[in-house]
């Protein structure tokens, strides 16, 4: 496997991966200026893309698709796709999976993969795709188990966002379980109570007491627990800078940030890099 960062990125990363044993060919994260252009192109796999944030136009199978934050768009195997012109900056994964290995060791996924280009909102397709970017980017032990595992649990999400269908079995009040999921998918919205309680019909307080009742913990603690957790990961796998990462979460600047981040993990966000980054060199020596 082999990372490079292609020209005119701001930030970000291309696996190249080619992995018979996984199934994935390759993958990434990138945050694209405006003028970075994606080229008409092709693959024998399927090409899954996730929009994290900004607004972009494909073209695909001379079809043309708007991609907002959170939709999916999934390009089956030789079908040409292109980037259509200048999008302003925006930020998505990537990546390109054989399903053949990934189904000889989950055969139930075989169904459902539709022979046209998939263009919905992903669901919960964000936390597959970060499990992928961290074996991708962290040495750990046991990576060829761990990347076959993140590259079957991608798949999944992909199968279940094209056939959403899933039943909640945990009782939870629908106006909390609304703004679970905001917070989980946009977590990078400067969210204020206010906000929230306005999307779901409800007075601030009453909503706090009712989310406090189910999750433990106010809204604005369970977004930064959120954010943090993405802090982390971004602070692993990419050299973005820490007011960069604080702009990316949604925090006011990078001492908000700092400070939300020091709350939650006892440590600095430049000095869990570096720990972390020391950790890494001694486990490659």
């Amino acid at each position: 496997m082999s990372l490079s960062r292609p020209d005119g990125l701001r930030a970000g990363f291309h696996a190249d991966v080619h992995d018979p044993v996984s199934g994935l060919m390759h993958a990434g994260e990138q945050w694209v200026p405006e003028q970075f252009l994606i080229e008409p192109h092709e693959h024998p796999v399927w090409e899954i893309y996730l929009q994290l944030h900004g607004v972009t136009r494909w073209v695909a199978g001379g079809q043309s698709y708007l991609l907002q934050p959170g939709h999916l768009f999934a390009v089956p195997p030789n079908l040409v796709h292109h980037l259509a012109g200048r999008s302003g900056n925006h930020h998505f994964y990537f990546a390109a999976v054989d399903l053949e290995p990934v189904v000889r060791r989950q055969p139930v996924l075989a169904t459902g993969w539709p022979s046209t280009v998939v263009h919905r909102d992903a669901g919960e397709l964000a936390y597959a795709f970060a499990q992928l970017v961290r074996e991708l980017t962290t040495r750990h032990e046991y990576a060829d188990v761990g990347l076959s595992l993140a590259v079957d649990h991608l798949v999944l999400a992909v199968a279940r966002a094209m056939a959403p269908t899933a039943a909640p079995q945990l009782a939870m009040h629908p106006a909390v379980r609304t703004v679970k999921r905001l917070l989980d998918q946009e977590f990078h919205e400067r969210w204020t109570l206010r906000q929230l309680a306005d999307r779901v019909g409800l007075a601030p307080s009453y909503l706090a007491e009712l989310f406090a009742n189910h999750l433990g913990q106010p809204p604005h603690r369970y977004l930064n627990e959120r954010r943090i957790d993405r802090a982390r990961q971004l602070l692993d796998s990419t050299d973005l800078t820490i007011t960069a990462i604080a702009h990316t979460l949604g925090f006011s600047s990078s001492q908000h940030f700092a400070r939300a981040f020091r709350q939650l993990t006892r440590t600095t966000p430049t000095a869990y890099r570096c720990i972390r980054r020391v950790g890494d060199d001694g486990r490659q020596q």
